[in-house]
């Protein structure tokens, strides 16, 4: 073992209390993850560290690469138009996505489009906040990368639209808003195209691995509007033409630099 790597018990307990305290965890402690067999065994022993439970999925299909993918967790859930009391669970930015719900159990390999369909029983619009605990953040390995979840900090959720099916994701317009004034206003911009697709696309994944995506979850297929870097103050509003809307307002005062970089442990 490289001197300063940590065993997989210890480094799952060191990415825990980072996600605790929105901490950062040392690079020396991720010397010896090199395999994403392991790094998604340490997304599962992360969770039972915090004592939480998988309400979600999110996932990225990187160019010429494999899909890799998370779990998102019940603790970090928050409802639309809350205050933010600590931005640091945002310090890397805020995306705009599309939230699917499954309501029904989709076939554990093969899955199809249509399946999918069949199975989402509404869409909600969502924020994602992103909070890696990374020291190089998202230029990390994406082993590491996996290994913390993806980067995620925390889901606002909107209210769940179930009239969704005659909607045309591929020019759904989004529009966010800081405070007053419109930040992005486009029409498509979801990474995978069409955000059914990328459903299937995780459900094909996870078979692989032998997880489900089973019904009462949800999936974020990707940002429509790439990342934004928020202002200690501001009000968020994300409007998806004929979904709905999700608000968050943050605080005024910002974490100080030394909270930000804070080791976990340390």
């Amino acid at each position: 073992m490289a001197e300063g790597a940590l065993s997989e018990e210890n480094l799952a307990h060191e990415l825990a209390g980072a996600r605790r305290i929105h901490g950062v965890v040392t690079a020396q402690a991720l010397e010896n993850l090199h395999d994403f067999v392991d790094a998604y065994r340490l997304q599962e022993s992360v969770r039972a560290e915090l004592g939480a439970k998988v309400v979600g999925w999110k996932l990225a299909a990187p160019p010429a690469a494999e899909v890799i993918s998370a779990p998102l967790f019940d603790i970090a859930c928050i409802a639309s138009d809350t205050v933010l009391a600590d931005t640091a669970l945002m310090r890397d930015g805020v995306e705009c996505e599309l939230a699917l719900r499954i309501d029904h159990s989709l076939p554990s390999g093969g899955c199809t489009r249509d399946d999918v369909l069949a199975a989402v029983g509404a869409v909600m619009p969502a924020f994602e906040l992103l909070c890696s605990r990374l020291p190089a953040k998202f230029a990390s390995p994406r082993e590491h990368i996996v290994a913390d979840c993806m980067g995620h900090g925390a889901v606002v959720l909107g209210a769940p639209c179930a009239d969704w099916r005659t909607l045309d994701f591929a020019q759904l317009r989004v529009t966010l808003w800081a405070d007053d004034a419109p930040v992005v206003d486009k029409k498509g911009g979801n990474p995978f195209g069409d955000p059914l697709l990328a459903v299937a696309l995780l459900a094909n994944h996870l078979a692989r691995r032998g997880q489900p995506l089973a019904a009462g979850t949800f999936v974020l297929a990707g940002s429509h509007t790439g990342v934004h870097r928020a202002r200690p103050g501001e009000r968020l509003r994300c409007v998806f033409e004929g979904v709905g809307q999700v608000a968050l307002n943050l605080r005024e005062t910002a974490p100080t630099t030394s909270e930000e970089h804070k080791h976990a442990g340390r």
